[in-house]
Protein backbone atom coordinates (compact mmCIF):
# COMPACT_ATOMS: atom_id res chain seq x y z
CA UNK A 1 0.00 0.00 0.00
CA UNK A 2 1.63 3.71 -1.21
CA UNK A 3 1.42 5.90 1.27
CA UNK A 4 2.73 9.81 1.61
CA UNK A 5 2.95 9.40 5.55
CA UNK A 6 6.91 9.04 6.79
CA UNK A 7 7.43 8.00 10.52
CA UNK A 8 10.31 8.78 12.81
CA UNK A 9 11.24 6.59 15.20
CA UNK A 10 13.33 7.71 18.10
CA UNK A 11 14.54 6.23 21.70
CA UNK A 12 16.45 7.89 24.37
CA UNK A 13 19.84 6.90 22.56
CA UNK A 14 18.56 9.89 20.21
CA UNK A 15 20.54 13.31 20.80
CA UNK A 16 16.85 14.65 20.22
CA UNK A 17 15.28 12.76 22.75
CA UNK A 18 14.35 15.18 25.71
CA UNK A 19 13.62 17.98 23.11
CA UNK A 20 11.22 15.68 21.30
CA UNK A 21 9.34 14.51 23.64
CA UNK A 22 8.73 17.92 25.18
CA UNK A 23 7.53 19.48 21.86
CA UNK A 24 5.47 16.39 21.15
CA UNK A 25 3.82 17.29 24.26
CA UNK A 26 3.05 21.05 23.49
CA UNK A 27 1.61 20.10 20.30
CA UNK A 28 -0.43 17.69 22.11
CA UNK A 29 -1.71 19.84 24.36
CA UNK A 30 0.28 18.08 27.57
CA UNK A 31 -1.87 19.83 31.00
CA UNK A 32 -4.94 19.44 29.17
CA UNK A 33 -5.12 16.06 27.32
CA UNK A 34 -5.89 13.08 29.83
CA UNK A 35 -5.24 10.80 27.36
CA UNK A 36 -1.15 11.52 27.71
CA UNK A 37 1.36 9.62 29.77
CA UNK A 38 3.36 11.95 32.23
CA UNK A 39 6.24 13.05 30.53
CA UNK A 40 8.62 11.64 33.37
CA UNK A 41 7.41 8.23 32.14
CA UNK A 42 7.82 8.71 28.17
CA UNK A 43 11.31 10.28 29.51
CA UNK A 44 12.93 7.53 31.78
CA UNK A 45 10.60 4.16 31.11
CA UNK A 46 9.43 3.83 27.38
CA UNK A 47 12.75 3.85 25.95
CA UNK A 48 13.81 1.59 28.62
CA UNK A 49 11.25 -1.18 28.01
CA UNK A 50 11.45 -1.01 24.61
CA UNK A 51 9.42 1.53 23.42
CA UNK A 52 9.84 4.37 20.98
CA UNK A 53 8.54 7.51 20.01
CA UNK A 54 6.95 8.00 16.74
CA UNK A 55 6.16 11.43 14.76
CA UNK A 56 4.57 11.20 11.48
CA UNK A 57 4.67 13.49 8.47
CA UNK A 58 3.01 14.42 5.75
CA UNK A 59 5.48 16.18 3.77
CA UNK A 60 7.22 18.61 5.75
CA UNK A 61 3.97 19.06 8.26
CA UNK A 62 3.77 16.85 11.22
CA UNK A 63 -0.02 14.83 11.09
CA UNK A 64 0.24 12.98 14.47
CA UNK A 65 2.17 11.52 17.35
CA UNK A 66 2.42 7.81 18.32
CA UNK A 67 4.29 5.76 21.19
CA UNK A 68 4.99 2.45 20.53
CA UNK A 69 4.38 -0.12 23.55
CA UNK A 70 5.60 -3.70 23.68
CA UNK A 71 3.03 -6.23 23.33
CA UNK A 72 3.98 -9.55 22.46
CA UNK A 73 7.16 -11.30 21.82
CA UNK A 74 6.75 -14.76 19.82
CA UNK A 75 8.94 -17.32 18.07
CA UNK A 76 8.67 -16.86 14.12
CA UNK A 77 11.02 -19.91 12.99
CA UNK A 78 14.55 -19.33 14.15
CA UNK A 79 13.94 -15.66 15.26
CA UNK A 80 12.18 -13.43 17.74
CA UNK A 81 9.44 -11.26 16.01
CA UNK A 82 7.76 -7.95 18.27
CA UNK A 83 4.77 -6.97 18.03
CA UNK A 84 4.14 -3.40 19.14
CA UNK A 85 0.86 -1.42 20.25
CA UNK A 86 1.06 2.42 18.72
CA UNK A 87 -0.67 4.30 20.78
CA UNK A 88 -1.44 7.17 18.32
CA UNK A 89 -2.60 11.12 18.61
CA UNK A 90 -3.43 13.03 15.86
CA UNK A 91 -2.14 16.55 15.61
CA UNK A 92 -5.44 17.66 13.73
CA UNK A 93 -8.70 16.98 13.47
CA UNK A 94 -10.42 14.71 11.12
CA UNK A 95 -10.18 10.87 9.87
CA UNK A 96 -7.25 8.95 10.67
CA UNK A 97 -5.99 5.58 8.14
CA UNK A 98 -4.91 3.38 11.18
CA UNK A 99 -3.17 1.30 8.18
CA UNK A 100 -2.00 4.10 7.06
CA UNK A 101 0.17 4.81 10.00
CA UNK A 102 0.91 0.94 11.17
CA UNK A 103 2.52 0.53 7.20
CA UNK A 104 4.89 3.22 8.28
CA UNK A 105 5.81 2.63 11.07
CA UNK A 106 6.46 -1.52 9.74
CA UNK A 107 8.75 -0.30 7.04
CA UNK A 108 10.92 1.45 9.26
CA UNK A 109 10.32 -2.00 11.47
CA UNK A 110 10.54 -4.33 8.63
CA UNK A 111 10.96 -7.67 11.13
CA UNK A 112 7.71 -6.36 13.50
CA UNK A 113 4.15 -5.67 13.90
CA UNK A 114 2.10 -2.91 15.01
CA UNK A 115 -1.64 -2.77 16.37
CA UNK A 116 -3.39 0.69 16.31
CA UNK A 117 -4.65 2.22 19.37
CA UNK A 118 -7.05 4.87 19.38
CA UNK A 119 -7.37 5.86 23.43
CA UNK A 120 -10.22 8.42 22.05
CA UNK A 121 -11.89 5.70 20.45
CA UNK A 122 -14.35 3.40 21.03
CA UNK A 123 -12.79 0.85 23.95
CA UNK A 124 -13.90 -2.08 26.65
CA UNK A 125 -13.27 -2.95 29.59
CA UNK A 126 -13.57 -6.72 31.37
CA UNK A 127 -14.30 -6.53 34.88
CA UNK A 128 -13.42 -9.71 36.89
CA UNK A 129 -13.33 -10.52 40.65
CA UNK A 130 -10.94 -12.73 42.91
CA UNK A 131 -12.08 -12.44 46.75
CA UNK A 132 -9.46 -12.75 49.47
CA UNK A 133 -11.56 -12.12 52.69
CA UNK A 134 -13.21 -8.79 52.51
CA UNK A 135 -10.43 -7.42 49.50
CA UNK A 136 -12.03 -7.95 46.14
CA UNK A 137 -9.07 -8.04 43.25
CA UNK A 138 -9.63 -7.59 39.27
CA UNK A 139 -9.45 -5.95 36.37
CA UNK A 140 -11.26 -2.66 36.52
CA UNK A 141 -14.37 -1.85 34.57
CA UNK A 142 -14.62 1.60 32.90
CA UNK A 143 -15.39 3.52 35.77
CA UNK A 144 -12.93 1.99 38.26
CA UNK A 145 -10.15 2.49 35.46
CA UNK A 146 -11.64 6.66 35.26
CA UNK A 147 -10.87 6.55 39.12
CA UNK A 148 -7.52 5.61 38.92
CA UNK A 149 -6.29 9.08 37.79
CA UNK A 150 -8.18 10.62 40.96
CA UNK A 151 -6.75 8.11 43.25
CA UNK A 152 -2.66 8.87 41.81
CA UNK A 153 -3.84 12.51 42.21
CA UNK A 154 -4.75 11.65 46.27
CA UNK A 155 -1.89 9.49 46.76
CA UNK A 156 0.83 11.34 45.44
CA UNK A 157 -0.62 14.81 45.14
CA UNK A 158 0.71 15.16 41.53
CA UNK A 159 -0.88 17.55 38.84
CA UNK A 160 -3.05 16.24 36.17
CA UNK A 161 0.07 16.12 33.83
CA UNK A 162 2.17 13.79 36.00
CA UNK A 163 -1.45 11.21 36.09
CA UNK A 164 -1.62 8.15 34.15
CA UNK A 165 -4.56 7.84 31.59
CA UNK A 166 -7.62 5.34 32.51
CA UNK A 167 -7.74 4.28 29.02
CA UNK A 168 -4.73 1.94 29.71
CA UNK A 169 -7.02 -0.53 31.72
CA UNK A 170 -8.80 -1.36 28.23
CA UNK A 171 -9.17 -4.45 26.40
CA UNK A 172 -7.33 -2.89 23.11
CA UNK A 173 -4.72 -0.90 24.82
CA UNK A 174 -3.12 -4.88 26.57
CA UNK A 175 -1.51 -3.51 29.28
CA UNK A 176 0.52 -6.26 31.04
CA UNK A 177 -0.92 -5.50 34.09
CA UNK A 178 -4.03 -4.08 34.94
CA UNK A 179 -5.43 -4.68 38.55
CA UNK A 180 -7.91 -2.30 41.00
CA UNK A 181 -8.71 -3.68 44.56
CA UNK A 182 -12.61 -3.07 45.70
CA UNK A 183 -13.49 -3.04 49.63
CA UNK A 184 -17.31 -3.07 50.34
CA UNK A 185 -17.50 -2.20 46.66
CA UNK A 186 -15.45 0.57 46.66
CA UNK A 187 -12.00 1.49 44.26
CA UNK A 188 -9.18 1.62 47.41
CA UNK A 189 -6.27 0.87 45.32
CA UNK A 190 -4.53 -0.24 41.75
CA UNK A 191 -1.08 -1.75 40.24
CA UNK A 192 -0.97 -1.27 36.10
CA UNK A 193 2.11 -2.31 34.49
CA UNK A 194 3.38 -2.78 30.67
CA UNK A 195 5.39 -5.37 28.67
CA UNK A 196 9.08 -4.95 28.35
CA UNK A 197 11.33 -5.91 25.56
CA UNK A 198 14.01 -7.05 28.13
CA UNK A 199 15.29 -4.87 30.72
CA UNK A 200 18.29 -4.52 32.78
CA UNK A 201 20.92 -7.42 32.62
CA UNK A 202 20.06 -10.80 34.30
CA UNK A 203 22.67 -13.05 36.08
CA UNK A 204 23.88 -16.56 35.02
CA UNK A 205 21.38 -18.42 32.96
CA UNK A 206 18.40 -16.51 34.33
CA UNK A 207 17.62 -14.80 30.90
CA UNK A 208 16.82 -18.00 29.08
CA UNK A 209 15.15 -19.90 32.12
CA UNK A 210 12.63 -17.33 33.12
CA UNK A 211 12.48 -15.54 29.64
CA UNK A 212 14.23 -12.44 30.00
CA UNK A 213 13.89 -11.24 26.52
CA UNK A 214 10.09 -10.46 27.30
CA UNK A 215 9.11 -8.87 30.87
CA UNK A 216 6.38 -6.55 32.56
CA UNK A 217 7.25 -3.52 34.12
CA UNK A 218 5.06 -2.87 36.99
CA UNK A 219 4.82 0.80 36.92
CA UNK A 220 2.71 2.22 39.51
CA UNK A 221 0.83 1.02 42.91
CA UNK A 222 -1.42 3.52 45.10
CA UNK A 223 -3.62 2.21 47.76
CA UNK A 224 -5.89 5.38 49.75
CA UNK A 225 -4.75 6.08 53.15
CA UNK A 226 -7.81 5.08 54.26
CA UNK A 227 -7.73 1.52 53.22
CA UNK A 228 -3.79 1.18 54.35
CA UNK A 229 -2.95 -1.76 56.48
CA UNK A 230 -5.44 -4.47 54.74
CA UNK A 231 -2.48 -5.69 53.25
CA UNK A 232 -4.12 -4.51 49.48
CA UNK A 233 -0.73 -4.06 47.85
CA UNK A 234 0.30 -7.51 48.63
CA UNK A 235 -2.14 -8.82 47.36
CA UNK A 236 -2.23 -6.46 44.21
CA UNK A 237 1.55 -7.97 43.75
CA UNK A 238 0.50 -11.66 44.48
CA UNK A 239 -1.84 -11.08 41.61
CA UNK A 240 -0.01 -9.79 39.06
CA UNK A 241 2.76 -12.33 40.18
CA UNK A 242 0.03 -15.49 39.66
CA UNK A 243 -1.36 -13.65 36.01
CA UNK A 244 2.29 -12.79 34.76
CA UNK A 245 3.59 -16.48 35.44
CA UNK A 246 0.18 -18.20 33.59
CA UNK A 247 1.01 -16.35 30.57
CA UNK A 248 4.51 -17.33 30.48
CA UNK A 249 6.04 -13.86 31.91
CA UNK A 250 8.98 -14.94 34.44
CA UNK A 251 10.62 -11.48 35.49
CA UNK A 252 8.34 -8.49 36.86
CA UNK A 253 9.90 -5.40 37.08
CA UNK A 254 9.89 -2.07 38.41
CA UNK A 255 11.87 0.97 40.52
CA UNK A 256 11.11 1.82 43.63
CA UNK A 257 12.88 4.53 45.56
CA UNK A 258 15.52 2.43 48.08
CA UNK A 259 15.16 5.15 50.80
CA UNK A 260 11.42 4.12 51.65
CA UNK A 261 11.10 1.74 54.11
CA UNK A 262 7.77 0.69 54.02
CA UNK A 263 8.24 -0.09 50.43
CA UNK A 264 11.12 -2.14 51.34
CA UNK A 265 10.11 -3.96 53.48
CA UNK A 266 6.93 -5.14 51.33
CA UNK A 267 9.47 -5.63 48.20
CA UNK A 268 12.38 -7.40 49.92
CA UNK A 269 11.20 -8.74 52.99
CA UNK A 270 7.80 -10.11 51.91
CA UNK A 271 7.81 -10.38 48.05
CA UNK A 272 10.78 -11.66 47.90
CA UNK A 273 11.95 -8.83 45.25
CA UNK A 274 15.88 -8.41 44.50
CA UNK A 275 18.08 -5.22 43.63
CA UNK A 276 21.12 -5.19 41.85
CA UNK A 277 20.86 -2.05 39.89
CA UNK A 278 21.23 1.55 40.97
CA UNK A 279 20.72 4.55 39.05
CA UNK A 280 20.93 8.38 40.91
CA UNK A 281 18.07 11.20 40.26
CA UNK A 282 16.49 9.15 37.76
CA UNK A 283 13.22 10.89 37.67
CA UNK A 284 13.36 14.72 36.70
CA UNK A 285 9.62 15.25 38.36
CA UNK A 286 9.15 16.65 42.18
CA UNK A 287 5.80 15.37 44.08
CA UNK A 288 4.63 15.07 47.85
CA UNK A 289 6.56 11.71 48.08
CA UNK A 290 9.51 12.50 46.17
CA UNK A 291 10.61 16.38 47.67
CA UNK A 292 14.41 15.27 46.69
CA UNK A 293 15.90 14.02 43.37
CA UNK A 294 14.32 11.09 42.49
CA UNK A 295 16.94 7.82 42.56
CA UNK A 296 15.45 4.84 42.29
CA UNK A 297 16.72 0.89 42.51
CA UNK A 298 15.59 -0.99 39.74
CA UNK A 299 13.65 -4.48 41.12
CA UNK A 300 13.68 -8.02 39.89
CA UNK A 301 11.15 -10.18 40.65
CA UNK A 302 11.46 -13.72 39.81
CA UNK A 303 7.46 -14.82 39.32
CA UNK A 304 8.95 -17.90 38.89
CA UNK A 305 11.38 -18.85 41.33
CA UNK A 306 10.72 -21.11 44.29
CA UNK A 307 11.09 -18.25 46.77
CA UNK A 308 8.69 -16.83 45.13
CA UNK A 309 6.33 -19.36 44.34
CA UNK A 310 6.68 -20.00 47.81
CA UNK A 311 5.90 -16.68 49.24
CA UNK A 312 4.22 -16.31 53.09
CA UNK A 313 0.73 -16.81 53.46
CA UNK A 314 -1.62 -13.88 53.43
CA UNK A 315 -1.57 -13.48 57.03
CA UNK A 316 2.02 -13.46 57.26
CA UNK A 317 4.55 -10.49 57.85
CA UNK A 318 7.50 -9.53 56.34
CA UNK A 319 10.88 -11.19 56.79
CA UNK A 320 12.81 -8.80 58.69
CA UNK A 321 15.75 -9.57 60.47
CA UNK A 322 16.66 -8.02 63.75
CA UNK A 323 20.26 -6.43 63.55
CA UNK A 324 20.61 -6.15 67.31
CA UNK A 325 21.06 -9.88 66.96
CA UNK A 326 23.32 -9.81 64.30
CA UNK A 327 26.66 -7.89 65.24
CA UNK A 328 28.65 -9.44 62.30
CA UNK A 329 27.00 -8.01 59.81
CA UNK A 330 28.59 -4.75 59.44
CA UNK A 331 27.12 -1.31 58.70
CA UNK A 332 28.18 0.19 55.97
CA UNK A 333 26.89 3.54 57.22
CA UNK A 334 25.55 5.70 60.08
CA UNK A 335 22.88 7.31 59.43
CA UNK A 336 23.30 10.32 56.70
CA UNK A 337 26.87 11.75 58.12
CA UNK A 338 29.33 8.56 58.12
CA UNK A 339 30.19 5.73 55.60
CA UNK A 340 32.52 3.27 55.19
CA UNK A 341 33.76 2.01 51.55
CA UNK A 342 35.91 -0.98 52.18
CA UNK A 343 33.40 -3.35 53.39
CA UNK A 344 33.79 -7.00 52.07
CA UNK A 345 31.73 -9.14 53.95
CA UNK A 346 29.61 -11.25 52.36
CA UNK A 347 26.48 -9.51 54.08
CA UNK A 348 26.30 -5.73 54.88
CA UNK A 349 23.65 -3.31 56.41
CA UNK A 350 23.04 -0.28 54.78
CA UNK A 351 20.58 2.18 56.77
CA UNK A 352 18.26 3.99 55.83
CA UNK A 353 15.52 6.97 56.95
CA UNK A 354 12.68 5.37 59.41
CA UNK A 355 10.54 7.85 57.75
CA UNK A 356 11.48 9.30 54.65
CA UNK A 357 7.93 10.80 53.10
CA UNK A 358 8.03 13.37 56.92
CA UNK A 359 11.74 13.73 56.76
CA UNK A 360 11.31 15.13 53.14
CA UNK A 361 8.77 17.53 54.31
CA UNK A 362 10.26 18.54 57.95
CA UNK A 363 13.58 18.52 57.67
CA UNK A 364 14.61 19.00 53.73
CA UNK A 365 18.35 19.39 54.14
CA UNK A 366 18.42 16.26 56.45
CA UNK A 367 16.61 15.11 53.61
CA UNK A 368 19.02 15.80 51.12
CA UNK A 369 21.96 14.79 53.16
CA UNK A 370 20.52 11.19 53.17
CA UNK A 371 19.92 10.92 49.27
CA UNK A 372 23.64 12.33 48.39
CA UNK A 373 25.37 9.99 51.14
CA UNK A 374 23.41 6.68 50.15
CA UNK A 375 23.68 7.39 46.36
CA UNK A 376 27.16 7.53 46.85
CA UNK A 377 26.88 3.74 48.72
CA UNK A 378 24.47 2.58 46.89
CA UNK A 379 26.59 3.20 43.60
CA UNK A 380 29.47 1.82 45.53
CA UNK A 381 28.24 -1.65 46.60
CA UNK A 382 25.43 -2.39 44.81
CA UNK A 383 25.82 -4.30 41.62
CA UNK A 384 25.57 -7.71 39.58
CA UNK A 385 29.13 -8.03 39.24
CA UNK A 386 31.22 -10.54 41.60
CA UNK A 387 32.48 -8.55 44.45
CA UNK A 388 29.90 -6.12 44.93
CA UNK A 389 26.68 -6.71 46.80
CA UNK A 390 22.39 -7.56 45.52
CA UNK A 391 19.70 -6.16 48.40
CA UNK A 392 17.83 -8.98 49.23
CA UNK A 393 16.23 -8.21 52.44
CA UNK A 394 15.82 -5.74 55.48
CA UNK A 395 16.19 -5.31 59.21
CA UNK A 396 16.18 -2.93 62.02
CA UNK A 397 17.49 -2.16 64.91
CA UNK A 398 15.91 -0.55 67.65
CA UNK A 399 14.11 2.83 65.55
CA UNK A 400 16.62 2.30 62.94
CA UNK A 401 15.85 0.88 59.44
CA UNK A 402 18.32 -0.78 57.15
CA UNK A 403 18.56 -3.04 53.72
CA UNK A 404 20.28 -5.94 53.58
CA UNK A 405 22.32 -6.53 50.98
CA UNK A 406 24.20 -9.96 50.06
CA UNK A 407 27.25 -10.87 48.42
CA UNK A 408 26.79 -10.55 44.04
CA UNK A 409 28.09 -14.14 42.59
CA UNK A 410 27.23 -17.94 41.38
CA UNK A 411 26.15 -18.91 44.69
CA UNK A 412 23.68 -16.58 45.34
CA UNK A 413 22.25 -16.64 41.90
CA UNK A 414 21.70 -20.26 42.23
CA UNK A 415 20.04 -19.82 45.71
CA UNK A 416 17.46 -16.71 44.49
CA UNK A 417 16.91 -18.43 40.77
CA UNK A 418 16.14 -22.17 42.06
CA UNK A 419 13.05 -23.26 40.09
CA UNK A 420 9.88 -24.31 41.89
Amino acid sequence: MSSDVAVTLLDASHPRWAYELERAGILLGLSANPTLFPYHFLYATLSKIGGKLAIFRRGAAIVGVGFLFPRRLSRLGDRMHKTYTLRFHSVHEGAVNSQEMTAACERVLPEASVVFYDPTGGLSYYRTSALYGMIDIGRPDEFEAAESRAIQQRVWGAAVEFLYPGDIHSSEFGAGTSLVARVDGKTAGFLFGFYSFGGVPLPADWEERFNGAFRIESQTLGVLPEYRGLRIANLLKKQQAELAWREGVGVVSWTADPLQYPNAALNFGLLKAMAFHFTPNLYPFRNELNRIHASRFSLIWLVGSKRVREMAPLAARAEIVDLSNRPRIPRANDGCRAARFDLDDEVIAIEIPANWTSLQAEDPVQAQEWRMLTDEIFSTYIGLEEGRYTVTGVGTAGERRFLIAERSGKQLWQRLGEED
